[in-house]
């Protein structure tokens, strides 16, 4: 009865333990509260661990548990693979463990020593029974345990498991092993801490690349490209298969182009996702772009504007009729501003219709049209429909055609605000464009407002970033820039934690606007050539992207070294 007595003992000082944690975690902000109470309820009927419940339901991320969990318990946390065993050390030493190798697999835990302790990390490193086993036949010696994440533990036991069956491939010379070398892989929380760690490094877009020997995961943060894991190829099939479950997207079809949606709470926001699955040489490319449901940042006087180009385009918004087009590469937050210039339109009074392909972010007091294009359902159709529904103000998430542009231009001459984007370099090229299109000079320069180029630079880390001193050869270019606009904050990316070593965190735009006047209006349905047209507007001070950018640097928003990146290369 005592022995008894003392094992409910010690669940229920597991059970407080544990509430109190997640009490600390809704304290600091990592959790809701009441995803906190979900967990418990969850936990109450079916059992388990409070902490990885949690993290299965979406309201913390694994990696933002653990670095807590460490802090709190004074255990590392074994992050990246560097910070890890290396894999053949563990092996051996577990092989040569007066404990089954089969026992480790069982409780998801791995041993290996350094120095005079044994180190040890696990799925559950409060494992009651695992605990008193390493105690019994480990008596007085010093173990350390350690925190990693799921994916780094699994890559660990994979390689044990596979170590032990070559080991008895080689053995017993039988072939047949070969095809029990295959391990199923915990792929759902694989999947699910890949979209924790997204959201929480504020990811816009994730990459899974299968290549011959191997898969890597590779997120997009602030616009460049950063691997965060590196898998055997033969868990790439469960990975692709579990990603194209959750977004609808057909399992078998593995040789078409496939697109599919996500919409789910991960790390305790709301999030859509949208997955794009290519056939490639070794299987099929997957990226998800996140789309966070609630963006705080969705105003026209947060994307970076400086105060004049601020004040110009929501002149542009508040015309009666015409239309405005926002241009720039793909990622350079076309759709953001869009976005930010609808927001700052709905009054309430007006009646504001999108068409998009596809519907990215979902916006109150607004009907949103998605485009089908393999149903004949497109831009062009879309709008011909839209017009009977008795608009204000007109959303087009590209003018891609001839047809598109042509019903966007009638739709603007018929007393319509319509906003559009189109992809070209710069702003004045965009004239040009809808020419090359086949659109008549004169139909597009009587319905066009104005023009805003745009591209997006990384903000310098507000913990690392280094004063520098203003760029010399550049002196006459900064004394032709306004001068109430010029900042004397010059700064370089440096690199840190907090930043994961890249000097930059967040983003904001820099921005060309070119008016149409009556002298533009003109030149263009005279057939003044592009070089002509940025002359005359660098004359009624239109201001390139690179100034933009020069300005936002000299402010400490950016660093030239960004700027020059990005509108120089």
């Amino acid at each position: 009865m005592a022995e008894l007595q003392q094992v409910q003992d010690q669940v229920q000082e597991r059970v407080v333990a544990e509430r109190e944690l997640g009490e600390c975690l809704v304290e600091m902000g990592h959790v809701q509260a009441e995803d906190l109470e979900k967990a418990v309820q969850i936990q109450q009927a079916a059992g388990g661990r409070l902490w990885p419940l949690l993290v299965r339901i979406g309201a913390i991320s694994e990696d933002v548990l653990l670095r807590t969990l460490s802090e709190r318990l004074d255990m590392a946390y074994l992050r990246q693979s560097e910070d890890l065993p290396d894999s053949l050390q563990v092996y051996h030493f577990m092989c040569g463990s007066p404990i089954k190798l089969e026992w480790f697999l069982d409780r998801a835990a791995l041993l290996w020593r350094e120095g005079d302790e044994l180190q040890c990390i696990a799925r559950d490193v409060f494992d009651g029974l695992l605990l008193e086993t390493l105690d019994y036949f480990y008596p007085g010696q010093p173990i350390r345990f350690h925190l990693a994440p799921a994916h780094q533990i699994d890559r660990l036991l994979d390689f044990v498991k596979k170590e032990r069956a070559i080991e008895g491939l080689f053995a017993s010379d039988n072939a047949k092993q070969l095809r029990e070398m295959a391990e199923e892989a915990p792929v759902i929380e694989l999947v699910n801490n890949l979209l924790a760690q997204a959201v929480d490094m504020d990811a816009s877009d994730i990459h899974v690349e299968p290549s011959e020997e191997s898969f890597a995961v590779r997120l997009r943060v602030d616009g460049v490209l950063h691997t965060r894991l590196t898998q055997p190829v033969e868990r790439f099939p469960a990975v692709a298969s579990r990603i194209k479950l959750i977004s609808g997207i057909d399992i078998a079809e593995r040789r078409l182009p496939q697109d599919g949606r996500i919409s789910a709470r991960i790390s305790g926001r709301e999030m859509d996702i949208r997955v794009s699955t290519v056939p490639c040489a070794f299987g099929e490319s997957v990226v998800l772009r996140l789309l966070p449901k609630e963006r705080e940042d969705l105003r026209l006087k947060n994307l970076g504007m400086e105060a004049d180009h601020l004040q110009l385009f929501r002149g542009w918004l508040g015309s009666s009729n015409g239309i405005i087009l926002v241009t720039g590469p793909t990622g350079s937050g076309k759709s953001t501003t869009l976005y930010a210039a609808l927001e700052e339109s709905d009054d309430g009074v007006r009646k504001i219709i999108t068409v998009e392909d596809p519907v990215e972010y979902q916006m109150p007091n607004i009907t949103q049209i998605q485009t089908h294009a393999e149903i004949g359902y497109t831009f062009a159709r879309a709008l011909r429909a839209i017009l009977r529904q008795d608009p204000d103000t007109i959303m087009i998430g590209e003018i891609r055609d001839l047809e598109t542009a042509e019903i966007a231009i009638q739709s603007a001459l018929t007393g319509h605000i319509v906003l559009s984007t189109i992809h070209t370099n710069d702003a004045i090229s965009s004239f040009t464009r809808l020419i090359d299109m086949g659109v008549e000079p004169f139909l597009v320069a009587s319905p066009i407002r104005g023009v805003q180029a745009q591209r997006l630079v990384r903000r310098p880390c507000a913990r690392c970033a280094k004063p520098t001193p203003p760029p010399s050869l550049l002196a006459e270019e900064l004394a032709a820039l306004p001068s109430g606009l010029l900042g004397d904050r010059w700064v370089q990316a440096a690199g840190c934690d907090a930043c994961q070593q890249t000097g930059y965190r967040g983003r904001l735009g820099i921005y060309e606007l070119v008016p149409m006047s009556a002298e533009m209006q003109d030149m263009i349905v005279g057939g003044a050539s592009l070089n002509d047209m940025k002359g005359f507007a660098r004359k009624q001070g239109w201001r390139t992207l690179f100034q933009d950018g020069l300005i936002k640097a000299s402010q400490g928003a950016t660093t030239l070294d960004e700027v020059s990146r990005l509108t120089l290369a």
